[in-house]
């Protein structure tokens, strides 16, 4: 599932396992969010899909939920959709 896999990439960077991350992900909730750990995420994340991302959207970019919706409209076949 797909934002299964965003929670991975998000814990790797921030170096914890999935599972000790809070539910809602954002820089509010996970320690140690800041602005350069941002560039690391969107840079493991662009590794992990194979995709390139506006540096631009960075700052729309700064919570999981938005993480994901990003990655469904801009994957081909965004896994566990059905699309």
């Amino acid at each position: 599932m797909l934002q299964n896999r965003v929670r991975e990439v998000i814990a790797s960077v921030f170096s914890v396992a999935p599972d000790e991350l809070p539910e809602r992900l954002d820089p509010d909730t996970v320690e140690g969010w800041t602005s350069l750990r941002q560039i690391q995420l969107m840079m493991a994340l662009e590794n992990a899909f194979g995709i390139e991302i506006d540096p631009n959207l960075l700052p729309a970019l700064a919570s999981g939920p938005a993480i994901v919706r990003f990655l469904e409209e801009t994957l081909p076949v965004a896994e566990g959709t059905g699309r």
